[in-house]
């Protein structure tokens, strides 16, 4: 958002306010099979942060942690520190993130994980204003839980997941009008966002993760519109701007046309560093939207090559259930 010299008092209490229900989220012991991995993933990537995040992050009490993949981003201070080959360096700033297949033997049986990695630097820019496709940003509007190497460490991460609710709810406010519930906003920004990402997420995905997240969007909406620069109030939980925000449903289309590239390319280069990544996809395609990809022997084999093929025929797959709808 605005720097730091130039925000108002209104951003700032508002700041201040987004920094403490992000606080909150993560100050709940966690579950043990969480814990295990978080302990684990420090422990392989010794002075980097841990994000847990997504569905990972609500697993009900009766799931069976075995059958869970988590979901974490690595958080280092330089990617010098995250990594030893040049190559994945510069990897993970041309395509970034670099993901990663993670296990670990645990009391509950093998726990699962994939992770990414970041730098600091790199993932506050991607978290702003100053990216403008929203994979980073709107993932990290959800609450997500920091486990920070130190006080410094969390004001960053902090700061930068506060940015991260401001810039979806602005680019949200601009498909629905000057008055709306929370609800409202972040069903309509979680439904372009998944269009903006080759995302196979039914119509009722994003009204289960609000209704899971609890009172998260109704404390965080307000504070992050004004945040964001849109002065707004709220009663009887309708927000209503002071002034429209400005439309971006031409900005979402772009990011939906962009959104396809760049994810092809990170599904192409998941493939070398994540371990069963394109069964990984094949598997959370399955489990959201019911089409089933059958990855060949051959894709398995030769995950490079055989990713466009997967792709096209999610494609082809995804089309023949609308029309038999």
């Amino acid at each position: 958002m605005t720097s730091h010299s130039h925000q108002t008092a209104a951003q700032e209490a508002a700041l201040s306010l987004l920094r403490g229900e992000i606080r909150a989220v993560s100050a709940p012991p966690l579950k043990e099979p969480s814990q295990i991995l978080v302990d684990a993933l420090a422990e392989k990537h010794t002075g980097a942060s841990v994000l847990f995040y997504g569905s990972g992050a609500s697993v009900a009490r009766e799931d069976d942690p075995s059958s869970v993949i988590y979901d974490f981003y690595v958080i280092g201070e330089s990617y010098d520190a995250l990594y030893a080959s040049s190559m994945m360096k510069l990897a993970n700033k041309l395509i970034p993130p670099n993901v990663f297949y993670f296990e670990t033997p645990s009391p509950f049986g093998i726990l699962r994980a994939k992770y990414a990695v970041l730098s600091i630097d790199h993932f506050e820019k991607l978290a702003s204003a100053e990216t403008f496709h929203s994979y980073f940003w709107a993932r990290f509007a959800q609450p997500c839980r920091i486990h920070s190497v130190s006080p410094e460490m969390t004001a960053r991460l902090e700061t930068a997941l506060a940015n991260s609710i401001a810039v979806f709810c602005k680019h949200a406010a601009g498909l629905v009008g000057r008055s709306f519930t929370a609800r409202e906003l972040w069903l309509a920004g979680l439904g372009a966002s998944y269009k903006a990402e080759l995302r196979a997420e039914d119509e009722t995905r994003a009204g289960k993760l609000i209704d899971n997240y609890g009172g998260w969007t109704a404390n965080v909406t307000a504070p992050a519109l004004t945040y964001a620069g849109l002065e707004n109030t709220v009663e009887g939980g309708v927000i209503t701007l002071k002034e429209k925000a400005p439309d971006t449903a031409l900005g979402w289309r772009l990011r939906a046309m962009q959104g396809a590239s760049l994810s092809v390319l990170r599904l192409l280069k998941g493939t070398q560093t994540f371990k069963g990544g394109i069964d990984y996809i094949a598997w959370k395609i399955n489990r959201h939207s019911g089409v089933d990809l059958q990855i060949t022997d051959w894709e398995r084999r030769h995950p490079l090559l055989g990713a466009p093929g997967a792709a096209l025929r999610y494609y082809r797959l995804r089309g023949q259930d609308k029309k038999g709808a």
